[in-house]
C-alpha cells in the first residue's frame, strides 16, 4: 500500500515541478540555497545551512562571504514605529538576534529587505503585520 504524501510533499513537489526556484541566501558572495524551514507553508530561511552554522559557532565566513547580520537591534531608530526597549548598549550574542524580512516575503532575500531585530521587536512586528500568521494568509510565492 503506497504511503499518501503529506500536504509539504505535495507542495515540495509543485513547487519545484513549477520551475520555481529555493532563495539564495541573503550574505553577500553567498550563493547557496537557503534553509527551508517549512514546506506546507513555504517558509524559507535567509540563511544557508553553511552561514547559518558559522554564524551560530561565531566562526568568520567563508572567503568572499560578508554576513549581513548586525550585532544590534536595527530597531534602535524606531524604525518599527516604537524605539527597541533594550538598552542600546546591551550586547547581544549574536544567537538571539533575528534576521527579519521587511516586507514579510520570505523568498525576497535582497539585502535592503532584511533587518536585524531583537526577539523582542520582531515578535511585536510579527503580530502587527501578522508575519507570523502563515498558515492564515499563506506565503507569497515566485
Amino acid at each position: 500500500m503506497a504511503k499518501e504524501k503529506t500536504q509539504a510533499m505535495l507542495n515540495k513537489e509543485n513547487f519545484l515541478k513549477e520551475g520555481k526556484s529555493i532563495p539564495k541566501c541573503v550574505n553577500e558572495g553567498c550563493d547557496n540555497n537557503v534553509v527551508v524551514r517549512d514546506w506546507k507553508y513555504y517558509s524559507f530561511k535567509h540563511l544557508c545551512s553553511d552561514c547559518a552554522k558559522r554564524m551560530k559557532l561565531g566562526q568568520p565566513p567563508r572567503d568572499g562571504v560578508t554576513f549581513s547580520k548586525k550585532d544590534y537591534c536595527e530597531n534602535i531608530d524606531g524604525r518599527l514605529g516604537f524605539v527597541c526597549p533594550v538598552d542600546k548598549d546591551f550586547k547581544f550574542p549574536s544567537s538571539a538576534l533575528h534576521g527579519d524580512h521587511i516586507d514579510g516575503d520570505h523568498e525576497n532575500n535582497k539585502p535592503e529587505n532584511i533587518q536585524t531585530l531583537c526577539p523582542i521587536c520582531h515578535h511585536i512586528k510579527g503580530m502587527k503585520t501578522g508575519d507570523f500568521v502563515s498558515a492564515k494568509k499563506g506565503r507569497k510565492l515566485s
